[in-house]
């Protein structure tokens, strides 16, 4: 089991908050700078942002030598996909729409070895090319985080059987989507969305499953209503939305300073 992994691990099993954030540039500088900043964890979107093999390769080299773990979403909870970014060596999985009993046992199959699961032999990369394979194999089925996002209200209505799936490590919720399977897409902040994720949380937290919101928590006051819920993995924010804003904020600032207003 790699250190960051264990440590996270043990993070969690003690009840503790743990912050982390979604990546969706495509650039290893960026992801250097994200690594580098102290986060428990950072999600790579794969499903909505456009990466390729090569580029999750550079991305993951970023990580070397941080205590930050790689995980990434990948496009759908698929065995391919899962088996070639494991490989890669990214250290969880994120499986998007994962709504069901059946979604999370497929989830968990894909992430593990024999016997526990069904991932396929390709260890090359995350084995140190050879010199550590035996170790990688050893410990992988332990050491990897299998994360499942809820994003139908068919998994709220199922919550209670989900959280006994052996090896889901982790619950996300997608709210906006969920809000579409209840017809108030984007409503994310509806009364009944709201109950809903509200109920997948709590219920997790009693089951002793990490779990959270996939929506960035950016606001003092968010954060203390999903602590308050029962929530351990709190997004902070997004590698865009945080360019984006620092950007507009020093633009703004010019602006102000010079007498220019915000045109």
């Amino acid at each position: 089991m790699s250190a960051r992994t264990d440590k996270l691990r043990k993070k969690l099993a003690a009840g503790q908050p743990s912050p982390g954030m979604w990546s969706t540039l495509a650039s290893p500088m960026a992801a250097e700078i994200v690594a580098d900043a102290g986060l428990d964890w950072v999600i790579v979107d794969a499903e909505h942002h456009p990466f390729n093999p090569e580029t999750l390769l550079h991305i993951l080299m970023a990580f070397r030598g941080t205590d930050t773990v790689p995980m990434i979403r990948v496009p759908w909870n698929d065995h391919v996909v899962i088996k070639q970014v494991l490989d890669l060596g990214f250290e969880g999985i994120l499986t998007p729409n994962t709504n069901s009993v059946e979604d999370a046992r497929r989830a968990v199959e894909a992430c593990r070895y024999p016997p526990v699961g069904k991932r396929g032999a390709g260890w090359t990369r995350p084995g140190q090319y050879g010199r550590d394979q035996g170790e990688y194999v050893r410990t992988a089925n332990e050491s990897i985080f299998c994360a499942i996002q809820i994003e139908d209200i068919r998994g709220t209505e199922d919550i209670e059987n989900i959280v006994k799936v052996p090896g889901v490590d982790w619950i996300l919720i997608g709210p906006t989507d969920m809000s579409g399977t209840m017809g108030l897409f984007p409503q994310i902040n509806h009364p009944d969305v709201a109950e809903a994720c509200a109920k997948i949380i709590t219920t997790a937290s009693r089951a002793g499953l990490p779990s959270g919101s996939g929506i960035a928590l950016e606001t003092p006051e968010a954060i203390r209503e999903g602590l308050a819920l029962g929530a351990q993995i709190v997004p902070i924010g997004g590698d865009v939305t945080m360019f984006r804003k620092a950007i507009d904020d020093n633009l703004d600032m010019f602006r102000n300073t010079v007498g220019q207003g915000a045109e």
